[in-house]
């Protein structure tokens, strides 16, 4: 959001947004003393194509001058602020409470308590099928969790009979965005880019799945 304010075209800070998570070298390397360097391997592929990929056709869908309107939260260029600079930081932090937590608050409490019909029981007969692999997509592009969150959980479910190609699906979209995320943005993206980065973050990790299916 601060990106998008700052005038960052939507491209540039849709790389940030989505790098940050699915490209962490932290988490990479992580995920290859859990999950096994396959995982790594196929997540930096799969995270290269979705961060440039998708950043790249957006910023070529959207024109700048689209955005420009009262339904967007983009500032006017002002003269500078004479406050001081702990003034300044409590008006962006307040700025920013106000605007996120109560949106997060809401949606993680209602993922929250659905989560056990997001996350059912893993049964192994169905733990590797296609439907598996695009409800998990689904599941993970709206579930949020913290940073690396993503590995344990897919340990888990693997434990319980989840196949290598629905964990594909969930290590690529868990990570990468949710509804709360989606939601919080909504002020300084035009709605067509949020459902198409929405869309996309499903397809690929769709095809993530796949290929780990046939590769792992």
């Amino acid at each position: 959001m601060s990106l998008r304010k700052q005038f960052a075209s939507v491209g540039a800070a849709l790389a940030f947004w989505l790098g940050n998570p699915v490209l962490n070298p932290a988490t990479l390397i992580f995920m290859g003393f859990v999950l096994g360097w396959k995982f790594s391997i196929l997540r930096i592929i799969s995270g290269a194509i979705l961060v440039f990929g998708v950043s790249y056709f957006a910023n070529r869908w959207v024109h700048e001058d689209d955005l420009k309107g009262d339904q967007f939260d983009l500032p006017v260029v002002s003269e500078v602020s004479t406050d001081g600079f702990l003034l300044r930081w409590m008006k962006s932090l307040w700025a920013l409470f106000i605007n996120v937590i109560p949106v997060y608050l809401v949606t993680v409490l209602a993922l929250g308590a659905a989560r056990a019909w997001l996350f059912p029981a893993v049964d192994p007969s169905w733990g590797n099928s296609i439907g598996a692999m695009i409800g998990l997509a689904i599941v993970g592009t709206l579930f949020v969790i913290p940073t690396a969150a993503e590995i344990p959980i897919t340990k888990t479910m693997m434990s319980y009979g989840l196949g290598t190609g629905a964990a594909g699906a969930l290590i690529m979209t868990l990570p990468a965005v949710s509804l709360p995320s989606l939601l919080m943005v909504r002020k300084v993206f035009p709605a067509k880019v949020l459902w198409f980065l929405a869309a996309m973050v499903m397809l690929i990790g769709f095809l993530t799945g796949l290929v780990a299916m046939i590769w792992i």
